[in-house]
């Protein structure tokens, strides 16, 4: 798999945030704080493990923001109250703090070297209100190699499903040159169509509720032989052992209905997942298909990594609710919620930049000692 190639930045990233007017939307005859300040003071909280309250978050920005000024090289200026933090969180301009993260973080997708990217959506429970069910759901695409974001989007789940978001994010972010992996609920003729067309790569996961396409690649499973398998080591963890092998098989295009065709569906992939534990014995059978046809089994097992692969995302999101305890943070402002969910990515990203196995023992590290997280913050070009 290629490198991420990423430009060299320029500026930093408080700089950045302090020289885009549009960003605040604030009224000029009312802004005593800087926006930039505040939301790296944030940041900053965020690295130390005082995410799920903003309370808590406030309360850390107020005990160092005199270490902040100093990183910052400000005078002048004094704390936010309490009060006014989710106010001024609400004035930010959501799409623009997206759009000049990403563009600050960015790598080049090239559409030659092309890399694998999992996309999916993690709803923000804090965000949900008294008497709804859903609330925010932030929506997120990963990078299979580096584990970093590169693109996200939100969308209402009172009111929107993941699926129009999905495929928006894909079109807007030049993402369906790519290669994705996707689960279930994306496997849809019209978000698989837009890859294909686009001479971009996917492997989605296909579920029994697609009937005819389910009962087609079950049957296929079961009596004919796979061109290519591939049977992993072993793997103990969590008290348990596990062992997964792998099928590929052809889709021949006149098995295949025909609102499928266009998205290009020729592979049929399988994976059999064993599991013992305390001595009980488990097995489970997951299918998938992609619009890559498999003509080695160096192309096999490249789709087999890219199943294995997509659960990054999933680990992704279990770390911003365990670490970073987003799941926490309540609020009624959906504005609130959003940027927030922004400046987690932001951090995420930038440990995941650290390659360390600990995140929860390195947010420690940095509570422990806030130079250490001032230093590995100026290395990184936030201050």
């Amino acid at each position: 798999m290629t490198t991420a190639s990423c430009p060299i930045k320029t500026t930093t990233f408080f700089q950045l945030i302090d020289n885009t007017p549009e960003l605040d939307m604030r009224d000029n005859r009312g802004k005593r704080h800087s926006l930039a300040l505040v939301l790296t003071g944030l940041v900053a909280a965020l690295c130390c493990g005082r995410d799920g309250s903003l309370s808590r978050l406030h309360r850390h920005m107020v005990n160092h923001f005199k270490s902040l000024l100093e990183a910052t090289q400000l005078t002048d200026h004094k704390p936010i109250s309490r009060a006014q933090l989710p106010l001024l969180l609400a004035k930010v301009n959501g799409p623009c703090f997206a759009h000049i993260l990403f563009d600050w973080f960015s790598i080049v997708l090239d559409e030659k070297q092309k890399r694998w990217f999992s996309l999916d959506g993690k709803e923000l429970r804090g965000s949900i209100q008294n008497g709804q069910s859903r609330g925010e759901v932030i929506v997120s695409a990963l990078d299979h190699q580096t584990h970093q974001v590169v693109a996200q989007t939100y969308y209402s789940g009172t009111k929107e499903s993941e699926r129009p978001a999905v495929t928006q994010l894909i079109d807007k972010q030049g993402l369906a040159h790519q290669k994705l992996s996707l689960d279930g609920l994306h496997l849809i003729p019209s978000t698989l169509q837009l890859i294909h067309t686009e001479r971009g790569q996917y492997v989605v996961g296909l579920k029994p509720n697609q009937v005819y396409l389910y009962r087609l690649c079950t049957v296929t499973d079961l009596f004919e032989v796979a061109d290519y398998e591939r049977i992993d080591s072993t793997v103990k963890k969590h008290g348990r052992v596990e062992q997964r092998r792998y099928r590929s098989f052809t889709l021949r295009a006149c098995s295949v209905a025909l609102r499928w065709q266009k998205a290009g569906l020729c592979t049929l992939l399988c994976v059999v997942r064993s599991r013992e534990k305390s001595g009980l014995l488990s097995e489970e059978v997951g299918y998938y298909v992609s619009n890559q046809s498999v003509a080695n089994q160096a192309q096999a097992d490249e789709l087999f990594d890219a199943i294995r692969n997509h659960w990054a995302i999933e680990v992704m999101h279990h770390k911003r609710d365990v670490s970073l305890s987003e799941d926490d943070l309540r609020t009624g402002k959906v504005a609130v919620s959003r940027i927030t969910g922004s400046l987690r990515t932001l951090v995420i990203n930038l440990l995941e930049s650290l390659k360390v196995k600990n995140m929860a023992a390195q947010l420690d590290l940095f509570a422990d000692n806030f130079a250490t997280l001032i230093q590995f913050l100026t290395q990184q070009m936030v201050l």
